[in-house]
């Protein structure tokens, strides 16, 4: 221990940038085990989540793709499958419900969800009972909304209103409240209103979600097997043309361990391969500070070589020395974790931080990994002092206090083949941050074909979808706006949409249908490539816009024809198309946006009972304006025309920050994993650099008086790492590349890889360490080396 301190004395600023590197790196594991926790155990939360599955689609109105936004009539099938033990579904199109408790007005969320409920997802209600829930005016709550609506999760029985369709408010009576659902679960929290059980014989709305529960051993396939023989039997379809049919419809049911990462609904976002990366990340942290560490105290043996045999010749045995080398270690490790714990710690109490990662954190919600942790950081501090314990008690005595191991080439050889390894990690990560930054820059300047840089938008009242001509004109008097649309949806930021499938036989279409007013197309500024845009007349007839690609799938269409000119739609909704506007990418880069068939529809007289589906408000300032300033005076315009809400409106541009939140999460966690151990290999290389020097001071003294210059000095150290630095980048790479390419295959849009960022990464880590030398090494070469011949 002695000797310990003597070294952190002498060396202090090397040891504590090497405690700071495996403190750091303790941390990390333990931040980057959390995230990959919290994706592997997605929907674990459920009731007896290992025989829950959620039924998908393959064909109808979902084309070429698997969806899981279907009709409930399935529900209805799947109940008289013999191996299903039970079925519920819900609609993930929940809304945000204007509510007054004790004339105390909020906001909650409203699930609607048919029988048995929420139930069906958490096992049991903590609070009341769902007997009487679909019975009048009834909800369940979750704990949380119960807790800020009144107070208290005990609030079975308790009332509130809630707004109607016709702008009045009707008392809800709360029967049952159920425990929250976590973040990483695809249930949503919320008010649970029982859906209307008439609608299950209806075939025409797909979107809802449903879930089976299949009985113990059953097997997946047989269920499908069963529903593909109700359907087939329900819609008249022979058992001779099942090969047909297959050709067009598909069925399979997914584990709900699964589906988050199967990409198909909007929250599906989960990716086995990124949490694959972070969970090599978490252990390859801990491995670089290993190696750091290793190195580090290679780099001290020659130091510490003399002392330890002179121990040995005063009758010190070799176990107890080694065994004292390790524990020296492995109490410096454990300092090193105190110090990570307090890291984390911070880490957690910073907000900024915080949006890096997931779920919940916390020591009490991970403590078997806190264990882990706490044994890693050990065990890595015990590894590292293996090697040196051993080889420096390796020698004879006799050898060892005659001469001087500074200089070894086996020693030396060591230490650089250690340090190329953290070369080629730092290598690989700056490639693969270089291409995660080109793609990010990509996703936000690349052509969404639609205008969405001088585009605001906000949610309207009922009171304020019945003003809308009045909002429009006194938002145009505004000398920036120049256009003003109302729309179910603003497009670009989601990766799902109301779909309809029309037609049979070979006149069979399916579209992503956005309802709008007239002034919308023009409003996001799309183009029209054939006949007109949308004008005032047709909303009081209905009408209809296609994007390029639905005319090109479904070629019997034609502009200034109805939608359904041989009738397979019936008359409502049969309006004419008058006009066609260019593709754009209506939904995420994970998917082909070029085949994305879309209709912009205005409701006619005839679709009344579909509701006024156009409640936002979208506003096109002119270029060049303060955006902050068009913001406050948008919404103050809001505000007085309704003061039943308060209006904030957002930016259609910085949406895109949300719709892509996992994989910027994750690019944030990538370039912190990169950072870090790129310190610590800049650790590495400062602790090196330092005792070589230390080792070749004499000689550096030497070269001075015989002539050298400083800067001759300096480059005989930085030459020293030209080698591995070339030889780690060759390596690295080929590895930094596929890595690159398995990420950008998550995108269907992607930029390309760039060849520039190759040598701009070699570039950068190299100069990075090469000044870590040069400033080392220019610190002994500016010594007098009077001095540095006298002190050796």
């Amino acid at each position: 221990m002695k000797t310990f301190l003597y070294m952190f004395r002498r060396y202090r600023i090397a040891t504590l940038l090497n405690l700071f590197g495996l403190s750091v790196a303790v941390a990390t594991f333990y931040l980057f085990m959390t995230q990959v926790i919290y994706n592997r155990t997605y929907n674990h939360n459920l009731n007896d989540y290992e025989h829950m599955y959620r039924l998908e689609i393959y064909g109808n109105l979902f084309g070429d793709n698997w969806g899981c936004t279907i009709c409930r009539p399935f529900a209805s099938m799947m109940k008289d499958i013999p191996q299903v033990k039970s079925v519920v579904y819900y609609s993930p199109y929940g809304y945000n419900a204007d509510i007054k408790v004790n004339n105390r007005a909020m906001t909650v969320p409203v699930v609607p969800i048919g029988k048995p409920g929420i139930e069906f997802f958490t096992g049991k209600l903590i609070s009341g009972s769902s007997k009487a829930w679909g019975t009048g005016a009834t909800a369940i709550v979750n704990r949380s909304n119960a807790e800020k609506m009144f107070g208290t999760a005990n609030a079975a029985g308790k009332t509130f209103e809630i707004n109607t369709d016709n702008g009045g408010m009707k008392p809800v009576t709360v029967v049952g409240v159920s425990e929250d659902m976590p973040d990483n679960c695809t249930v949503s929290n919320g008010l649970y209103i029982c859906d209307n059980e008439s609608g299950m014989t209806d075939w025409s709305e797909w979107s809802y979600y449903v879930y089976v529960r299949i009985d113990n051993g059953a097997s997946p396939e047989k269920v499908v097997r069963g529903l593909k023989q109700g359907f087939m039997k329900a819609q008249g379809i022979s058992p001779k043309d099942e090969k047909e049919f297959d050709k067009q419809m598909k069925f399979r049911i997914t584990s709900v361990d699964d589906v988050y990462f199967s990409g198909i609904a909007p929250q599906d976002k989960g990716n086995r391969s990124l949490v694959d990366v972070l969970t090599v990340a978490s252990v390859f942290v801990l491995f670089i500070a290993l190696l750091n560490l290793l190195n580090f105290q290679l780099s001290e043996v020659p130091m510490r070589m003399r002392g330890i045999n002179t121990r040995r010749v005063m009758g010190a045995s070799q176990g107890s020395l080694r065994l004292k080398m390790i524990m020296e270690s492995v109490l410096f490790a454990f300092v090193a974790l105190v110090v990570g714990v307090l890291f984390v710690v911070a880490f957690q109490r910073s907000e900024a931080c915080m949006k890096l990662v997931s779920g919940d954190i916390s020591f009490s919600a991970h403590w078997l990994l806190v264990a882990v942790m706490a044994v890693s950081a050990l065990v890595v501090g015990a590894l590292a002092a293996l090697v040196p314990a051993f080889y420096s008690t390796s020698f004879a005595p006799a050898l060892v206090l005659k001469g001087s191991f500074g200089l070894s080439p086996r020693g030396r050889q060591l230490r650089l083949a250690i340090m190329a390894v953290q070369f080629c990690v730092a290598f690989v990560l700056a490639i693969y941050i270089g291409v995660m930054s080109s793609q990010s820059s990509y996703i936000f300047n690349c052509d969404y074909g639609f205008n969405k840089n001088e585009v605001f938008y906000a949610w309207l009242s009922d009171e304020a979808k019945a003003k809308r001509e009045t909002i429009r004109t006194e938002l145009k008097k505004l000398p920036f706006v120049e256009s003003v649309g109302f729309a179910q949806s603003a497009i670009g930021t989601s990766d799902q949409y109301m779909g309809w499938g029309r037609g049979n036989d070979e006149h069979q279409m399916s579209l992503q249908v956005l309802p709008c007013d007239y002034e919308y197309p023009h409003t996001m500024g799309l183009k029209i490539l054939e006949g007109r845009n949308f004008n005032e007349a047709d909303m009081k007839t209905g009408a209809y816009v296609l994007n390029k690609a639905a005319m090109q799938q479904y070629k019997w269409l034609a502009v200034g024809d109805s939608i359904g000119r041989q009738n397979e739609w019936g008359p409502t909704s049969n309006y004419l198309i008058v006009g066609v506007c260019n593709n754009f990418k209506l939904k995420s880069m994970r998917n082909d946006n070029s085949r994305v068939a879309v209709a912009f529809i205005i409701f006619g007289p005839d679709m009344k009972q579909w509701g006024d589906r156009c409640n936002q408000v979208f506003v096109r300032v002119a270029k060049g304006q303060d955006k902050v300033e068009a913001k406050r005076r948008i919404a103050g315009v809001l505000n007085r025309l309704d003061a039943s809400q308060k209006y904030e409106m957002n930016f259609l541009d910085n949406d895109l920050q949300q719709t892509y939140v996992e994989e910027f999460r994750f690019i944030s966690q990538v370039k912190f994993f990169a950072i870090i151990c790129i310190i610590i290999t800049v650790i590495g290389v400062f602790s090196l650099t330092m005792f070589e020097t230390e080792y070749r001071r004499k000689e550096i003294g030497i070269r001075k008086v015989m002539g050298s210059s400083v800067g001759s000095i300096v480059r005989l150290f930085a030459m020293r790492y030209t080698v591995p630095l070339v030889v780690s980048f060759a390596v690295a790479a080929p590895v930094g590349w596929w890595l690159s390419m398995q990420w950008l295959q998550s995108f269907a849009e992607h930029t390309p890889l760039h060849w520039w960022l190759f040598p701009l990464s070699f570039v950068g880590v190299s100069a990075v360490v090469i000044a870590t030398v040069v400033a080392q090494s220019w610190r002994v070469a500016t010594q007098n080396p009077v001095e540095s011949i006298k002190t050796e």
